[in-house]
């Protein structure tokens, strides 16, 4: 008996309402971890990965994956270094590439187990560093230095340098671009007028990491090769010749290309902007002075300039990047000119600016000589605009800021200046699927706002939310003292 009344109670115990309700607590606990170890599951066999940071730093461009669905024969991707050496940021962009095209193959290659693989590459018998990365194709092979996967800003006055941007991806397609045709457009930079060279402003390597030749010519004492896909006048302080100018207008009318950065501390060049002329638009002597803080970086004459829609400043768009540009010039397009001709403004000041053609004049407001904004500060033309059948077009980019290239004191080299540089020359050479490669910015601009903006900040944060807690703390604390 006493056996039969133990399993009774023990039998009406797990009737209690403390044990019903402990073991549905329990079953829920069990269905949560079951679940919990199925999503697991499940994420270990999709890997699914959400890009959050702002540039997307962990992620591929359209452009890329442009590039890499057009590739159809095998690229082989070799990384020189010991296997547990891998740099993180390389072998990431790899899995992109290789999961994205299956003809794209990674290989860890030991340089010293393995130095008789390295001769075929090392062309100028330099040597290849540990740490690069070489991307071969079927027209060819590129290899990319350890260094090239970052771009480094050094500043001018304390001669320190600092990481601005990863450059992996952009790297990475550029060289699959190459390996896949094997060309390289050459670019001539016009001499012979104090013109600053672009090794001078440390572009030039930048430029020939991007698929293109880099050469100087002096038209006065040369013609213009019959290799030169396009050509450079970079801040001339003289103005070109009658015969330079011809031989300029004749390039162009075979379907040449040129891109012309202009010097505010000049003043006028006549024959420059009689050849500028013929394609209905002139350089305007003087500075922007940019009045709307919106589009300002600290001073009126270093101004962030409105981007038009363009091939050339869709990308920088899309990514939020910001042009700085100190003393720019003015553009003008002129009443006249031939229909064949299309241009289109790349760049410009907003409505509060104008262009102080006296530089001796000091006022702080606009005065009569100036001429009212906005103001346009680049500009392309292609003629003809649109093209028929296999017919020669001719392109023009004309940027009205030399300053476009030069480190600026409070922020060093500008991330999207030199972007807009490198997509005028992919556009001048009808490289679309070069544009929007860019570096992956690490820089970021001071946050910039306009009066009104500092005024609402001002009143929500300095006087609405503090307001908002006295008044939810005074009147918590009056019903508490009547209770």
């Amino acid at each position: 008996m006493k056996e039969i009344k133990g399993f009774k109670y023990l039998r009406d115990s797990f009737r209690t309402k403390q044990v019903k309700y402990g073991g549905y607590a329990a079953l829920i606990t069990l269905a949560v971890i079951a679940g919990l170890i199925l999503v697991n599951l499940i994420i270990a066999q999709f890997t699914p990965q959400i890009d959050l940071t702002y540039s997307k730093l962990f992620s591929l461009s359209e452009q890329s994956i442009q590039v890499l669905d057009k590739v159809n024969s095998p690229v082989n991707i070799y990384g020189l270094w010991r296997p547990g050496e891998d740099n993180s940021e390389v072998t990431e962009v790899v899995d992109l590439y290789i999961g994205r095209n299956k003809n794209i193959h990674f290989q860890v290659m030991d340089p010293d187990k393995n130095p008789g693989f390295l001769v075929k590459y090392d062309k100028d018998k330099q040597g290849i560093a540990r740490g690069s990365v070489i991307v071969e194709g079927a027209k060819g092979f590129r290899v990319i230095p350890p260094q090239d996967m970052y771009d480094v800003s050094t500043n001018n006055q304390t001669g320190r340098q600092s990481i601005t941007g990863v450059a992996v991806e952009r790297r990475f397609t550029s060289a699959l671009l190459f390996a896949g045709t094997g060309e390289t457009p050459v670019l001539y930079e016009i001499t012979g007028h104090e013109e600053r060279a672009l090794s001078q402003l440390g572009m030039k390597e930048t430029v020939e990491r991007e698929n293109f030749s880099l050469k100087s010519i002096n038209l006065v004492q040369s013609s213009i090769p019959p290799d030169a896909s396009g050509l450079i006048l970079n801040a001339p302080r003289a103005d070109i010749s009658r015969g330079e100018a011809d031989k300029i207008l004749a390039f162009l009318e075979n379907g040449g290309r040129l891109l012309i950065l202009a010097d505010y501390r000049i003043r006028e060049l006549p024959i420059l902007n009689e050849t500028l002329s013929s394609y209905g638009l002139r350089l305007d002597y003087g500075v922007v002075q940019e009045n709307d803080t919106a589009h300002t970086a600290g001073a009126p004459y270093v101004m962030i300039p409105e981007m038009a829609e363009h091939d050339i400043t869709k990308p920088l768009s899309q990514r939020s990047s910001l042009i700085v540009l100190p003393f720019p010039m003015g553009i003008s397009e002129l009443p006249a000119k031939r229909r064949s001709v299309g241009l289109s403004p790349l760049l410009s000041s907003s409505q509060n600016s104008w262009l102080r053609t006296d530089l001796e004049e000091t006022a702080n407001i606009r005065v009569g000589s100036d001429i009212k904004g906005p103001i346009t500060i680049a500009m392309t033309v292609m003629d003809p605009q649109y093209i028929q059948g296999n017919e020669k077009q001719a392109r023009i980019v004309v940027i009205a800021a030399a300053s476009l290239l030069e480190p600026i004191s409070s922020y060093q080299q500008i991330p999207g200046n030199l972007d807009f540089f490198m997509n005028s020359l992919t556009w001048l050479e009808d490289r679309p699927e070069a544009l929007a490669v860019r570096s992956k910015s690490l820089y970021l601009l001071p946050l910039r706002l306009n009066g009104l903006q500092m005024i609402i900040f001002s009143v929500v944060f300095v006087l609405l939310i503090p307001l908002a807690f006295f008044i939810t703390g005074l009147v918590t604390w009056l019903k508490r003292r009547h209770l």
